[in-house]
């Protein structure tokens, strides 16, 4: 299978990052706290969101915002990527930023299920 990147601007910046967040994407627009500039798995995790805002034609920033199954679908799919990167297990980490974060409403094992799921 081609491993085929979308077109992304990765920018390292403080600004239009909410607080509580190491990264942000906006459509095709990657910004990254310069703090995390050499954490390869933040960066697979925003463009992870790139991938999905092209795969769904834009769609997916409506999606996200409007729908919790779908933000819950995509964070899920980005934080499996990020996992992917780091040689120890991340995912009790990953899964209380998803039951914290995110306003999903679930719970720290459902998350972890999820995230463990092949």
């Amino acid at each position: 299978m081609l491993n085929i990147k979308p077109p992304a601007l990765v920018l390292y910046t403080e600004r239009m990052i909410p607080a509580r967040f190491a990264g942000f994407t906006i459509g095709a627009l990657v910004l990254i706290r310069p703090f995390y500039r050499d954490d390869a798995g933040l960066l697979v995790h925003e463009l992870t969101h790139v991938k999905q805002f092209w795969r769904s034609l834009g769609l997916s920033l409506l999606l996200y915002q409007l729908s919790k199954t779908w933000r819950l679908r995509f964070e899920v799919e980005a934080y499996r990527a990020q996992m992917a990167c780091y040689p120890d297990d991340r995912s009790v980490l990953f899964a209380g930023f998803l039951v914290t974060r995110y306003g999903l409403k679930i719970t720290q094992d459902e998350a972890v299920q999820m995230l463990e799921q092949k």
